[in-house]
């Protein structure tokens, strides 16, 4: 029986490791395989885009470094990222702070307010945002990315800050209060430290999102000179839909780095935002 046992454990044991190289390979060969064809000529890519490459090169990079405006593009990415993310983080620790901590009447149903928004889809409200940025005179501006985005992204920010916030013990805000301190003070000088965990998970799951917006920069922006990265890509498609391939995905390589970079250094401070308060201590 003892073997019989021993036996089951090590099948059960196998199948699971076996479970989990199939996903780690089905999640990583996409990787691997875009960084390969960012080093491959275009002819290889396509003649034979999944065969192993026989030859490496710069040139791809070279190409969006000489010829194109993809470093212009990730600045842009990077401004109205910048941007964004402070402001949804101050908005929604702010806000999650009055709902979470402050006591007046209606503070739930503002807490549903912010949550409706968590089912409206970004393209019904694309119309009537370019109607009234036309209104503005915001069109082709950063600011007609950056207001959209931090509207759509506070919802999912105040629903984990406030989650976080209603397991902060009371007595802690009471002690500032009778030691002078104000809401302000309080606010900055002891929520904010406390919430720094949650403030890096919403930092990188909106940076992600944020990053990679393309619905937006493609409805508000028309230059060249503010175009994101996620819309500038489309600069490598030619006459008649020919594709400068290998360009291509070296551009989307030095996209998608501050992504991994942003996500493989916050995972665990993301995980630890994610859980704190799941449980009451």
């Amino acid at each position: 029986m003892n073997i019989i046992k021993r036996l089951s454990q090590v099948s059960t044991k196998g199948l699971y490791w076996l479970l989990i190289i199939c996903f780690l390979v089905t999640a990583a060969f996409p990787i691997v395989w875009m960084v390969t064809a960012a080093f491959r000529p275009n002819i290889e890519l396509s003649s034979d885009p999944f065969g192993i490459p026989s030859t490496l090169t710069l040139e791809n990079f070279k190409t969006v470094f000489t010829d194109s405006n993809v470093l212009t593009y990730i600045k842009n990415s990077g401004i109205v990222s910048v941007v964004s993310l402070i402001a949804i983080v101050l908005l929604s620790s702010m806000v999650s702070f009055a709902i979470s901590k402050m006591r007046f009447k209606g503070n739930k149903g503002v807490f549903r307010y912010f949550l409706v928004g968590l089912t409206i889809p970004q393209a019904v409200t694309l119309i009537p945002l370019f109607i009234m940025f036309t209104k503005l005179h915001i069109i082709d501006t950063r600011l007609s990315v950056i207001l959209p985005l931090v509207a759509f992204q506070l919802p999912v920010s105040i629903l984990l800050f406030v989650n976080f916030y209603r397991y902060i013990p009371d007595e802690i805000i009471e002690a500032a209060v009778i030691d002078g301190c104000g809401v302000y003070r309080v606010f900055f000088s002891i929520i904010l430290p406390l919430s720094l965990n949650t403030i890096l998970t919403v930092l990188a799951m909106n940076f992600i999102t944020v990053w990679n917006d393309y619905i937006f920069s493609l409805v508000f922006i028309n230059s060249t000179a503010l175009k994101t990265i996620s819309i500038g890509l489309q600069d490598f498609i030619g006459p008649r839909g020919l594709t400068d391939w290998g360009a291509t995905f070296a551009s989307i390589c030095l996209s998608t780095l501050p992504t991994l970079i942003i996500y493989f250094g916050l995972n665990k401070k993301m995980t630890a935002g994610l859980t704190l308060g799941a449980v009451k201590s």
